[in-house]
Protein backbone atom coordinates (compact mmCIF):
# COMPACT_ATOMS: atom_id res chain seq x y z
CA UNK A 1 0.00 0.00 0.00
CA UNK A 2 2.94 2.59 0.84
CA UNK A 3 4.84 1.45 -2.43
CA UNK A 4 1.50 2.28 -4.31
CA UNK A 5 0.89 5.86 -2.21
CA UNK A 6 4.46 6.58 -3.26
CA UNK A 7 4.01 5.90 -7.08
CA UNK A 8 1.66 7.72 -6.98
CA UNK A 9 3.36 10.96 -5.94
CA UNK A 10 6.21 10.57 -8.01
CA UNK A 11 3.81 10.13 -11.24
CA UNK A 12 1.64 13.04 -9.78
CA UNK A 13 5.36 14.97 -9.51
CA UNK A 14 6.65 14.29 -12.70
CA UNK A 15 2.92 15.20 -14.61
CA UNK A 16 3.09 18.37 -12.85
CA UNK A 17 6.85 19.20 -14.05
CA UNK A 18 5.91 18.56 -17.44
CA UNK A 19 2.55 20.55 -17.38
CA UNK A 20 4.97 23.61 -16.11
CA UNK A 21 7.31 23.11 -18.95
CA UNK A 22 4.66 23.35 -21.20
CA UNK A 23 3.16 26.40 -19.83
CA UNK A 24 6.39 27.85 -19.54
CA UNK A 25 7.51 26.97 -23.41
CA UNK A 26 4.12 28.28 -24.32
CA UNK A 27 4.32 31.81 -22.61
CA UNK A 28 7.95 31.89 -23.79
CA UNK A 29 6.49 31.52 -27.42
CA UNK A 30 3.50 33.92 -26.90
CA UNK A 31 6.09 36.81 -25.70
CA UNK A 32 8.19 36.32 -28.07
CA UNK A 33 5.38 36.86 -30.77
CA UNK A 34 3.93 39.81 -29.25
CA UNK A 35 7.41 41.29 -29.01
CA UNK A 36 7.92 40.78 -32.58
CA UNK A 37 4.25 41.90 -33.66
CA UNK A 38 3.89 44.59 -31.28
CA UNK A 39 1.04 44.88 -28.84
CA UNK A 40 -2.38 46.28 -29.07
CA UNK A 41 -2.18 50.16 -29.33
CA UNK A 42 1.50 50.29 -30.59
CA UNK A 43 1.77 51.67 -33.92
CA UNK A 44 4.46 50.27 -36.36
CA UNK A 45 8.13 51.33 -35.61
CA UNK A 46 8.02 50.68 -31.88
CA UNK A 47 9.77 53.14 -29.62
CA UNK A 48 7.86 56.17 -27.64
CA UNK A 49 6.51 59.38 -29.22
CA UNK A 50 8.70 61.66 -28.06
CA UNK A 51 10.05 65.57 -28.73
CA UNK A 52 11.49 66.00 -31.78
CA UNK A 53 9.55 63.43 -33.56
CA UNK A 54 6.26 64.02 -36.04
CA UNK A 55 2.69 64.42 -34.25
CA UNK A 56 1.11 60.66 -34.99
CA UNK A 57 -1.82 61.10 -37.02
CA UNK A 58 -4.86 60.79 -34.99
CA UNK A 59 -8.75 61.87 -35.32
CA UNK A 60 -11.58 62.03 -33.28
CA UNK A 61 -15.03 63.69 -33.12
CA UNK A 62 -15.21 67.05 -31.91
CA UNK A 63 -17.84 67.28 -28.94
CA UNK A 64 -21.11 68.15 -30.62
CA UNK A 65 -19.54 68.42 -34.30
CA UNK A 66 -17.49 67.23 -37.02
CA UNK A 67 -14.01 65.66 -37.01
CA UNK A 68 -11.34 66.71 -36.12
CA UNK A 69 -7.31 65.59 -37.35
CA UNK A 70 -4.23 66.85 -35.32
CA UNK A 71 -2.92 67.19 -38.69
CA UNK A 72 -5.57 69.69 -39.27
CA UNK A 73 -4.15 72.14 -36.70
CA UNK A 74 -0.56 72.75 -38.76
CA UNK A 75 0.41 76.08 -38.79
CA UNK A 76 -0.98 76.33 -34.69
CA UNK A 77 1.04 75.60 -31.11
CA UNK A 78 -0.96 72.69 -30.02
CA UNK A 79 -1.53 71.36 -26.53
CA UNK A 80 -3.02 68.30 -27.01
CA UNK A 81 -4.23 66.96 -23.79
CA UNK A 82 -5.70 63.01 -22.45
CA UNK A 83 -8.01 63.15 -20.28
CA UNK A 84 -10.94 61.29 -18.47
CA UNK A 85 -13.91 62.79 -16.47
CA UNK A 86 -13.23 60.00 -14.00
CA UNK A 87 -9.62 61.53 -13.08
CA UNK A 88 -8.82 63.43 -10.63
CA UNK A 89 -5.48 65.17 -11.76
CA UNK A 90 -7.56 65.85 -15.10
CA UNK A 91 -10.06 67.26 -13.29
CA UNK A 92 -7.38 69.31 -11.18
CA UNK A 93 -5.37 70.68 -14.50
CA UNK A 94 -8.92 71.48 -16.41
CA UNK A 95 -8.74 75.34 -15.18
CA UNK A 96 -4.87 75.78 -15.74
CA UNK A 97 -5.48 74.55 -19.05
CA UNK A 98 -8.85 77.05 -19.75
CA UNK A 99 -6.86 79.88 -18.59
CA UNK A 100 -3.81 79.18 -21.01
CA UNK A 101 -6.27 78.96 -23.69
CA UNK A 102 -7.75 82.11 -22.95
CA UNK A 103 -4.84 83.96 -22.93
CA UNK A 104 -3.02 82.39 -25.48
CA UNK A 105 -5.69 81.56 -28.57
CA UNK A 106 -5.31 85.02 -30.12
CA UNK A 107 -1.05 84.24 -30.49
CA UNK A 108 -1.77 80.62 -32.13
CA UNK A 109 -2.08 78.48 -29.41
CA UNK A 110 -4.86 75.58 -29.51
CA UNK A 111 -5.91 73.43 -26.72
CA UNK A 112 -7.57 70.17 -27.63
CA UNK A 113 -8.62 67.63 -24.86
CA UNK A 114 -9.09 64.24 -25.96
CA UNK A 115 -11.66 63.02 -23.56
CA UNK A 116 -11.14 58.80 -23.41
CA UNK A 117 -14.26 58.31 -21.16
CA UNK A 118 -15.38 54.61 -22.43
CA UNK A 119 -18.85 53.69 -24.32
CA UNK A 120 -21.46 56.69 -24.41
CA UNK A 121 -19.78 59.24 -22.47
CA UNK A 122 -20.63 62.24 -24.06
CA UNK A 123 -23.12 63.44 -22.19
CA UNK A 124 -21.16 63.00 -19.17
CA UNK A 125 -18.49 64.90 -20.75
CA UNK A 126 -20.51 67.37 -22.11
CA UNK A 127 -21.91 67.81 -18.31
CA UNK A 128 -18.53 68.46 -17.09
CA UNK A 129 -17.68 70.99 -20.33
CA UNK A 130 -20.37 72.68 -19.07
CA UNK A 131 -19.89 72.91 -15.55
CA UNK A 132 -16.45 73.74 -15.39
CA UNK A 133 -17.07 76.45 -18.00
CA UNK A 134 -14.45 74.91 -20.43
CA UNK A 135 -14.36 76.65 -24.02
CA UNK A 136 -11.36 74.84 -25.67
CA UNK A 137 -12.03 71.74 -28.33
CA UNK A 138 -12.57 68.64 -26.72
CA UNK A 139 -12.25 65.69 -28.92
CA UNK A 140 -14.22 62.38 -27.64
CA UNK A 141 -12.68 58.99 -28.46
CA UNK A 142 -14.46 56.52 -26.20
CA UNK A 143 -12.75 53.59 -28.04
CA UNK A 144 -9.08 55.03 -26.44
CA UNK A 145 -7.01 55.15 -29.52
CA UNK A 146 -5.07 58.04 -28.51
CA UNK A 147 -3.71 55.97 -26.13
CA UNK A 148 -2.14 54.12 -28.83
CA UNK A 149 -1.59 56.21 -31.45
CA UNK A 150 0.28 58.57 -28.89
CA UNK A 151 1.63 55.62 -27.10
CA UNK A 152 0.59 56.89 -23.72
CA UNK A 153 0.83 55.02 -20.27
CA UNK A 154 -2.21 56.96 -18.69
CA UNK A 155 -4.16 60.24 -17.83
CA UNK A 156 -3.37 62.93 -17.82
CA UNK A 157 -0.60 63.17 -20.64
CA UNK A 158 -0.24 66.23 -22.60
CA UNK A 159 1.83 66.79 -25.68
CA UNK A 160 3.05 70.03 -27.35
CA UNK A 161 3.09 70.33 -31.05
CA UNK A 162 4.41 72.92 -32.86
CA UNK A 163 3.30 74.63 -36.05
CA UNK A 164 4.94 72.35 -38.42
CA UNK A 165 3.56 69.31 -36.29
CA UNK A 166 6.39 68.19 -34.28
CA UNK A 167 6.24 67.26 -30.58
CA UNK A 168 8.11 69.85 -28.83
CA UNK A 169 7.21 68.67 -25.32
CA UNK A 170 5.54 65.51 -23.26
CA UNK A 171 3.87 65.79 -19.77
CA UNK A 172 3.44 63.05 -18.16
CA UNK A 173 0.86 63.05 -15.29
CA UNK A 174 -0.37 66.52 -14.14
CA UNK A 175 0.85 69.55 -15.67
CA UNK A 176 2.45 72.41 -13.77
CA UNK A 177 0.92 75.41 -15.15
CA UNK A 178 3.73 77.86 -15.60
CA UNK A 179 6.26 75.76 -17.15
CA UNK A 180 3.47 74.67 -19.62
CA UNK A 181 2.54 78.09 -20.36
CA UNK A 182 6.73 78.57 -20.43
CA UNK A 183 7.14 76.06 -23.01
CA UNK A 184 4.23 77.45 -24.84
CA UNK A 185 5.18 81.15 -25.17
CA UNK A 186 8.41 80.59 -26.71
CA UNK A 187 7.51 78.17 -29.05
CA UNK A 188 4.99 80.55 -29.96
CA UNK A 189 7.16 83.59 -30.22
CA UNK A 190 9.92 81.55 -32.27
CA UNK A 191 7.73 79.90 -34.49
CA UNK A 192 5.56 82.77 -35.22
CA UNK A 193 3.83 83.05 -38.73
Amino acid sequence: MTECIARRARDSGRKARTHIRAAAGWIAGLSLALGAAGCEGTPPGGGQVAPGQPAPAFEARVLGGDRLAVGDLRGEVVVLNVWATWCIPCVREMPALEALHRELREDGLRVVAVSIDRGSAEAEVRRFIQDHDITFTVLLDPDQRVTGTFRTIGVPETFVIDRDGTIAHRWFGEIEPEALRDQVAELLRTSAI
